[in-house]
């Protein structure tokens, strides 16, 4: 129950949304474009899918086969993954504005 709620309902409504305001801040746009490349994120390029396929299963195993002494070295590789595709995905988005 703990990992269907982390994944439907605090990822999509508390964790990814920040990450996009957060952007938008850094470079100097106004917080609605966050918001607005957010939800593009989600419609357009199956961000919350894409999240799902990388954190399930790596929730599901790490809560299943590894070691407790283990589980935050392990999260924190997996999230070093899911960065580099969440980076590609917003690089992909950031060529399609601009050609």
């Amino acid at each position: 129950a703990t990992v269907a709620f982390d994944n439907f309902v605090t990822a999509p409504l508390v964790w990814l949304p920040p990450i996009y305001f957060l952007k938008a801040i850094l470079y100097g746009k106004p917080l609605l474009s966050g918001g607005k490349s957010y939800v593009s994120d989600v419609r357009k390029e199956g961000l919350w899918k894409k999240y799902w396929k990388v954190w399930i299963p790596a929730q599901i195993f790490n809560f299943w086969k590894v070691p407790a002494h283990l589980r935050v070295a392990f999260m924190a590789g997996t999230s070093f993954f899911w960065m580099i595709i969440l980076s590609c995905l917003s690089s992909n988005n950031h060529k399609k504005a601009k050609g």
